[in-house]
């Protein structure tokens, strides 16, 4: 059963909160939980409403986007494996063919199946095999165009994480030199010094953890993405390979 995109949003959601319920459950070292969770003194939010939480949210809402799309490409793979062509080497297929190579897709609902039907049609209307063969490499564009489209989100989650990482880092620096500068701080306090460099330390947390979390949702989105693109180009090689070289027009 395929799930859809707004079920892997969801299960993304609740995989973040029980990252983050794991966090607080296990006794992490104070600098690790500063770092993933900005839990622990010098935190510039009020915890649990911290960046670095609302960063993981995004993180795990960018991996199920993946999930999804992952699942597009399984589905796009098994479609190929149905063998919807004839694929013997003496075949040729001919307009009285058209009609049994419809029906056999017409209750598919993947985007080969789809392909495939329109690629039928353009047959048996216009009755060339140049303009099948234009079919098909305007269909293969227009996908292509729409996987890019399908992955703005991804790129948009991408530059997002880092951004807030940014965002906290300013923040904090703000903060510390607020701090720095208050009536009531004694900058000859042998304190100082240490409250200072923990602050400044948060500060740079949110940074060091969003560009980590962007560097891996970026590499996922690329190896997703060209796996898909993979999938277009052989759905494409698999319909000229199997239906428009084996046209054949009677005269």
């Amino acid at each position: 059963m395929n799930l859809t995109r707004g079920t892997y949003a969801l299960m993304a959601l609740i995989t973040a909160l029980l990252w983050i319920a794991l966090g607080n459950f296990f006794s992490l070292p104070a600098a690790v939980a500063k770092l993933l969770f900005d839990q622990g003194p010098g935190s510039f939010f009020p915890y649990p409403l911290t960046l670095q939480n609302l960063m993981w949210f995004i993180f795990f809402i960018g991996l199920g986007e993946l999930g999804y799309r992952l699942q597009h490409i399984q589905c796009a793979v098994d479609a190929l494996r149905q063998r919807y062509l004839p694929e013997q080497d003496d075949i040729v297929l001919t307009l009285q063919d058209m009609g049994t190579l419809y029906k056999s897709v017409k209750t598919r609902d993947n985007e080969l199946a789809e392909l495939i039907k329109s690629l039928v049609l353009r047959f048996q209307a216009g009755r060339s095999v140049e303009q099948t063969h234009e079919m098909l490499t305007t269909q293969l564009e227009l996908r292509q165009y729409r996987l890019d489209i399908d992955y703005n989100m991804l790129r948009y989650l991408s530059w997002l994480i880092p951004t807030l990482g940014f965002i906290g880092t300013v923040i904090g620096i703000a903060q510390t030199l607020n701090y720095a500068g208050s009536d009531g701080t004694d900058p000859t306090a042998p304190q100082f010094l240490a409250d200072i460099t923990m602050r400044l330390g948060v500060a740079f947390d949110t940074t060091l953890l969003a560009l980590v979390m962007s560097a891996i949702l970026v590499f996922c989105t690329h190896l997703v993405q060209g796996r898909e693109e993979r999938v277009i180009v052989q759905s494409g090689q698999y319909c000229l390979n199997y239906l428009i070289a084996r046209l054949y027009i009677q005269n």
